[in-house]
């Protein structure tokens, strides 16, 4: 289901990264890496596609670290599945800085992104699959990072939002020029996603 910007016994699944290894067009593995030390452990992930057309992941496994490993388990709500959105964030945020000092000039097209989760009944495995198509533009219509914040567990707003006004805050300190997207799924998640200029890359353009 596509929807409009509204803004894991423990059994160990190696992460797959598409047939050959570094995904298509993400030239720094690093970004990779992070997400296979974070979930390599709990959950079968597949970058299947950043390149200049856009980002396409998912994730597959359980949804809560203290389920599968109690040891490992630091907090009541510890929602391993809910990672996946860090790293996301994290590969995108380095393809777009990437592509932006090559003279390719990119941003995430809101309006076209689908998230999806199937399963999230906070009981078992999970498919959480996310789609964000980019848009070349001109230099200074670019963006060069990207940021999060959002719930797993259908938090209602009047606490998510306070949350999330922090994260707008730290990117205001950062950038004056940002866009802003709101995600949900009928499974409970929903996930404020900005992304901005930076000013360390783009501070001729702010």
């Amino acid at each position: 289901m596509k929807l409009k910007a509204f803004f894991g016994s423990i059994i160990f699944i190696t992460i797959l990264i598409s047939c050959n290894g570094n995904p298509k067009g993400l030239e720094d593995p690093n970004s990779i890496k992070n997400i296979e030390l974070e979930l390599k452990k709990f959950g079968d992930v597949k970058i299947l596609r950043v390149d200049k057309e856009g980002f396409y992941g998912k994730y597959v496994g359980p949804e809560w670290l203290c389920k599968v490993a109690p040891a490992k388990c630091k907090e009541p709500n510890h929602d391993i599945a809910h990672l996946f959105s860090n790293k996301v964030s994290h590969v995108i945020g380095a393809f777009l800085k990437k592509s932006y000092k090559s003279g390719k000039y990119l941003k995430i097209d809101f309006d076209n992104v689908s998230i999806t989760t199937r399963g999230k009944d906070q009981k078992a495995k999970v498919e959480f699959i996310i789609k964000m198509p980019f848009i070349t533009t001109s230099k200074c219509d670019a963006f060069t990072s990207i940021t999060q914040r959002g719930t797993w567990v259908n938090e209602d707003n009047l606490t998510l939002d306070p949350r999330y006004k922090k994260i707008l805050k730290n990117v205001k300190n950062i950038s004056e020029d940002y866009e802003q997207g709101y995600f949900t799924t009928p499974e409970g998640y929903k996930e404020y996603w900005v992304q901005f200029k930076h000013k360390d890359y783009q501070s001729k353009c702010n």
